[in-house]
């Protein structure tokens, strides 16, 4: 690679050695053709549990996951067109990284072309730790949608609310419900149609003395207790 990049880079090291270890998580270099390590500050191994040394001469996709890997290319595709036409911007890309461990984690990369004379084209970048930020917003993510999910089952409560304390015509006989389109529903089925309410069978404790008298009781008995709940 080109020496005055590299010099640059390392004086920038025992200049702000401040800066490389705390503000920044590994500044490095690339070679834009191959996309494999050509420099990166010592820093790095807190990161990614890879040394400096350990990274010179591996490839950048072999760090990421297949997701970021492609990602990163189509980026990379886009911004070598937009050099060679002429528009030299650095360029920030959050990307998911897999550690010397097998663990992911989450990366800001901020990165630019370079070239100096009679050399190849170099990128040149810094890596920020964001996995702290990206799993605070994805709770937040998962709260807006727990959220969003608690107001729609508030609204289908309150309309089933609504269908309930309408003032429904009952018929006196039978008990079915008439809609506002006249046709006349069993409670149960008019319910079901018009809630997300269901009902299960049972039988209460007046019920049950009547249905389940003892046999040898006079059937007028039986009648008058159901006249008694009516």
């Amino acid at each position: 690679m080109a020496k005055s990049i590299q010099h640059r880079l390392k004086e920038l090291e025992r200049q702000n050695r401040l800066l490389t270890e705390n503000l920044v998580d590994s500044i490095w270099v690339i070679d834009a053709e191959t996309m494999v390590y050509e420099y990166s500050a010592p820093p790095v191994g807190k990161l990614s549990g890879y040394t400096a040394a350990e990274l010179l001469g591996k490839s950048i996709f072999e760090e990421l996951t297949v997701a970021s890997a492609k990602k990163a290319l189509v980026l990379l595709k886009s911004e070598m067109m937009a050099y060679e036409r002429g528009k030299h911007v650095p360029r920030s890309l959050e990307l998911q990284v897999v550690d010397k461990a097998g663990n992911t984690y989450w990366v800001e990369i901020r990165a630019k072309f370079v070239q100096e004379p009679h050399q190849s084209l170099k990128i040149i970048g810094i890596t920020r730790d964001i996995t702290a930020r990206k799993k605070a917003e994805e709770q937040q993510e998962q709260l807006n949608t727990k959220l969003v999910e608690a107001l729609a089952e508030k609204e289908r409560l309150l309309e089933e609310i609504k269908v309930l304390q309408k003032l429904l015509p009952i018929c006196s006989g039978c008990k079915r419900i008439r809609d506002d389109n006249g046709r006349w529903w069993p409670l149960d089925a008019y319910v079901r149609a018009h809630t997300e309410s269901d009902f299960t069978h049972t039988i209460c404790s007046d019920c049950k003395n009547v249905f389940y008298a003892d046999k040898k009781k006079h059937p007028e008995a039986i009648f008058s207790r159901l006249r008694r709940l009516h």
